[in-house]
């Protein structure tokens, strides 16, 4: 399948649609209380969640979401692979986000795009509202979700591929690439997505 065609007509999530949805309504006897969201642990071959249609109503007409192919075209981008059931994706993803904001600082041409291994949808916002960076998700249960899952034949997570805008593998090891090397193994990335992008370079 051509990347180009994958994108089309698709749109990401923002944190922002994620953490309006998380928030519970409450009503005068709450007030003052904490409400703690119980964390949901299933196994990775169990599928659960909500029927298509009540995942359909809660993104129609939201505002927080972007055109999936302009938000990362021109860009390296990073598939993250992980859900908040999984122990090491909890670990990887505040070290992620840690690069991100660096990089981000650095004006670098990157972005990430969450693919959720949860269960639930609410786990998934949780997750991505509450602990992940300031990026983008696909939407939970999405056909785009499987569509990655497989092309990228993603077996284990936390997984991290660098891709081009086109789909084009960078490297799949992005993951290590951040535990060895930090912001600089974008240096290399860049390089290999064939960006004109010297400036990007001169600042790592």
């Amino acid at each position: 399948m051509i990347m180009d065609e994958l994108w089309k007509d698709k749109i990401f999530w923002t944190q922002e649609k994620c953490r309006k949805e998380v928030e519970p309504e409450k009503s005068d006897s709450d007030f003052g209380q904490t409400i703690n969201i119980k964390e949901i642990r299933v196994p990775d071959s169990q599928t659960t969640g909500l029927e298509d249609e009540e995942v359909d109503k809660l993104s129609e007409g939201k505002p927080e979401e972007v055109d999936a192919f302009k938000s990362i075209e021109n860009k390296v981008i990073g598939l993250y692979f992980a859900a908040d059931w999984c122990i090491p994706c909890q670990e990887f993803t505040c070290l992620l986000k840690q690069t991100y904001e660096e990089l981000k600082e650095r004006v670098s041409p990157f972005e990430i795009v969450f693919v959720s291994f949860d269960k639930k949808i609410d786990d998934m916002k949780t997750f991505f509202s509450e602990k992940h960076g300031d990026w983008l998700s696909v939407p939970y249960k999405d056909p785009l979700v499987d569509v990655l899952k497989s092309k990228y034949e993603i077996k284990a997570i936390p997984k991290l591929i660098i891709i081009k805008d086109n789909g084009t593998i960078i490297t799949e090891k992005g993951r290590k690439d951040i535990q060895d090397k930090g912001i600089i193994c974008f240096r290399g990335w860049l390089q290999k997505a064939n960006l004109s992008a010297t400036n990007h370079l001169k600042k790592l």
